[in-house]
């Protein structure tokens, strides 16, 4: 078990802290400069599920795909890249895409993410659905935040709207347009974890 540094931190202080651990020790965030658990190492008891890794991996692939069939320059990361909310706070979203150059070899952070998505877990989905929703829609550079519960399956599609307005629905049918950048999300297998 790692110890969790119990004084207050930054992004970038976190960020060299995370850099010294195993992966095997677990997936942590930074939330209001205090460490927070994101799943454990395997065998504990808020380590990730299997229904959690395959919705996350199913939707990574489905927007692969659709980027590949739009012929962006747009770039898919599954369960890796911190996004920065702020000096204090740092989250690694389960996927995300972001388009224009790609990040250099050896970067941690996205910078700019287009589209984000984070999968349901009995011990995320209050900070999913309320903080988190609020500090990627905080990023200017977010048009699309992905929640999804794969115990149902169940996609929530919040998106920037006109001003601050914020278009929030339950996708159905099939498919799912995320414009900008201009995909079309096949839902049968992003939901088919």
């Amino acid at each position: 078990m790692i110890a969790l540094p119990k004084h207050r931190m930054t992004a970038d202080e976190f960020l060299a802290w995370a850099e010294t651990l195993p992966k095997e020790a677990g997936k942590f965030e930074l939330w209001d400069g205090e460490v927070i658990v994101k799943h454990g190492p395997a065998g504990q008891q808020n380590a990730e599920r299997s229904e959690h890794w395959e919705t996350k991996f199913a939707l990574g692939r489905a927007l692969f795909d659709a980027v590949k069939r739009a012929g962006l320059p747009c770039y898919v990361a599954v369960d890796g890249p911190s996004v920065r909310f702020a000096d204090d706070k740092l989250v690694e979203p389960d996927v995300l895409v972001y388009c224009g150059a790609k990040v250099p070899r050896g970067a941690i952070e996205v910078p700019n993410p287009l589209i984000v998505v984070e999968v349901l877990s009995p011990s995320t989905s209050t900070m999913d659905l309320g903080a988190k929703l609020q500090g990627y829609l905080a990023l200017p550079s977010v048009q699309h935040y992905l929640v999804i519960d794969p115990a149902r399956p169940l996609l929530i599609h919040h998106k920037r709207g006109t001003g601050d307005a914020i278009e929030t629905r339950i996708a159905s049918g099939q498919s799912l347009r995320l414009d900008p950048p201009g995909l079309d999300l096949d839902l049968a297998e992003g939901l088919a974890g």
